[in-house]
Formats: C-alpha cells, sequence, structure tokens
C-alpha cells in the first residue's frame, strides 16, 4: 500500500494485519524526504504502527526516487502451526 499519512495508514494496516495469511505479507511504502511529498510518513512511524498492529520489518527497499517500502510479515512466534 502507498500512503502519506499515518492516520490512513493506521487504519488501512489494521484491516490487513486482520486478512493477512500467516505466512503473507504486507508491502508498506511512503514518500522519501527528499522527494519533497507532502507526508508524515516516514520508516520509523511505520514501523511502530506495524509492531503495535503484531507485525515486523523484514525488509526495506528503495522502489524508484519518490518511494521506500517496508516489507512487514507476521512474527514467527505468533504464526500457527
Amino acid at each position: 500500500m502507498f500512503v502519506t499519512e499515518r492516520v490512513r495508514l493506521e487504519r488501512r494496516l489494521a484491516r490487513l494485519v486482520a486478512a493477512i495469511e500467516p505466512d503473507g505479507m504486507i508491502w508498506v511504502a511512503w514518500p522519501k524526504k527528499a522527494a519533497r511529498v507532502p507526508t508524515d510518513v516516514t520508516e520509523d512511524v511505520v514501523r511502530e504502527l506495524a509492531l503495535a498492529a503484531g507485525v515486523v520489518d523484514v525488509k526495506v527497499c528503495a522502489i524508484d526516487a519518490t518511494w521506500s517500502g517496508l516489507k512487514l510479515v507476521v512474527r514467527v512466534a505468533d504464526r500457527r502451526r
């Protein structure tokens, strides 16, 4: 999901985490500071909201000159067996 607003990220992330398969993933992308896109989302914000929602980040990437992304997954200890 591509986001520029913390409030929207928080709402959407909660719904996605509730629907994710135990071995699934969610990619969250936000604008880089250098892109000068108005946003209140940063890597730290994504990580903070992800941890609160019960998922952890396992990969970070530069999507392009404007967007960065974090791959989120369910903690191994929380996956059903």
